[in-house]
């Protein structure tokens, strides 16, 4: 009996190192949830609900560096897939589909390349314009990501912008899991049927 809990404990112990290693394949600074008021300078936060012409693409760039954070991002949408404008486009929405360009600077020199997969754009009388838009891609280490940003401009606090990343495991880091988890089951299957 002590040599089957040995055996036992071993098993365990074996699946909790691969666990180890699959939860390591992961770094955990690839998502992310982060906003600023941006200071009113066009080289940290911008955006173009259509780039001077309505129905064109929604454009912009976010720099997370005044917060001490390694994130930026720059997007360009595809054409939207619907929009709206009054008689001078003081008014001004717009709605956009998957296509595009999103690509993204994180910690650790990694780069995510991606598209956008949805969101809108808007311009109001108010004075206040921006975008918000979801996206994915894919890191430079291989790992998937998607996520969603605001980036907008308001009369009253000037700019902000948001930004919420969400990377997916590494598959081979799951593999080792589920492999550990296999191995345990054998061995307990085998363990319970000599008896």
């Amino acid at each position: 009996m002590p040599i089957r809990v040995r055996g036992l404990s071993l098993a365990f112990l074996l699946v909790l190192v691969l666990a180890g290693f699959a939860s390591a394949d992961v770094p955990q600074d690839l998502s992310v949830h982060l906003y600023e008021y941006c200071p009113l300078d066009l080289n940290i936060c911008e955006v173009s609900p259509y780039q001077g012409v309505p129905g064109n693409p929604a454009a912009g760039h976010v720099d997370f560096g005044p917060i001490d954070q390694p994130w930026s991002f720059t997007f360009v949408t595809a054409s939207p897939l619907a929009w709206s404008c009054d008689r001078h486009c003081n008014n001004y929405n717009a709605a956009f589909g998957v296509g595009g360009v999103f690509t993204m600077d994180g910690p650790q020199g990694l780069i995510l390349m991606g598209r956008i997969t949805s969101g809108s754009a808007w311009q109001n009388l108010d004075l206040t314009w921006g975008a918000s838009l979801a996206f994915a891609g894919q890191w430079s280490n291989g790992l998937l990501a998607s996520g969603d940003f605001l980036d907008m401009v308001t009369d009253q606090n000037g700019p902000y912008a948001s930004l919420d990343v969400y990377t997916v495991p590494e598959p081979t880091g799951l593999t080792m899991l589920g492999t550990g988890a296999l191995i345990l089951g054998r061995w307990c299957r085998r363990s319970f049927l000599k008896t």
